[in-house]
């Protein structure tokens, strides 16, 4: 029989705790605290593949790049300090011009934006045209607006809702002539 002392049983389940600890957590749980770790870096002409291994390795995330997209690879430059891994990505997707979504337990940057987000924005855009009065013309089912249509669909609500520009007013400035050289100077009232 072997014997052990009360401190030693204490140390053996501090070891394993931890580890039923991390089965205990969720995947949900998992990807909650792996992108909103901070992290820091600098990204110069780096492609998106190697940006997003470097996140991986901070972070543990589970990164995937769809075929079109690893064969296009495009570049960016990025500067992060004490960011979210989360926000990091969000603004690798945004200088890419590629999407992100998740996908069995996975991030999945593809260059096309998922199909619920893209029936979201238009029912969204549905539901504010109906709201101003307006019926508005979206595109066929699967099929994702342009920035085009979305300035179209803002100005037909500013028009409808007649809405003009303020007019904030600042100090008068007037331009003046340099007495000396041949460039401007730029004077306040009742200063000469």
């Amino acid at each position: 029989m072997i014997r052990r002392s009360i401190p030693a049983m204490v140390l053996a389940l501090a070891v394993l705790a931890p580890s039923f600890c991390a089965h205990a957590e969720s995947w949900e749980e998992r990807m909650w605290r792996q992108v909103h770790k901070k992290v820091a870096f600098e990204l110069i002409d780096t492609k998106l593949s190697e940006a997003c291994d470097l996140l991986t390795a901070l972070t543990g995330l589970n990164i995937i790049l769809s075929p079109a997209v690893r064969q296009k690879d495009p570049t960016f430059s990025l500067k992060i300090q004490d960011m979210d891994a989360g926000t990091a990505l969000k603004w690798f997707t945004q200088l890419t011009d590629t999407y992100a979504d998740l996908v069995d337990q996975a991030i999945y940057i593809t260059d096309k934006p998922p199909k619920k987000a893209i029936e979201e924005e238009k029912a969204a855009l549905m539901e504010l045209g109906a709201k101003h009065g307006l019926v508005v013309e979206l595109p066929p089912e699967g099929q994702a607006l342009t920035d085009p249509e979305r300035v179209k669909i803002a100005l037909q609500i500013m028009e409808k809702e007649e809405l003009k520009v303020q007019d904030f007013p600042g100090p008068d400035v007037s331009l003046g002539a340099a007495e000396k050289g041949t460039g401007f100077t730029f004077e306040a009232p009742g200063k000469k």
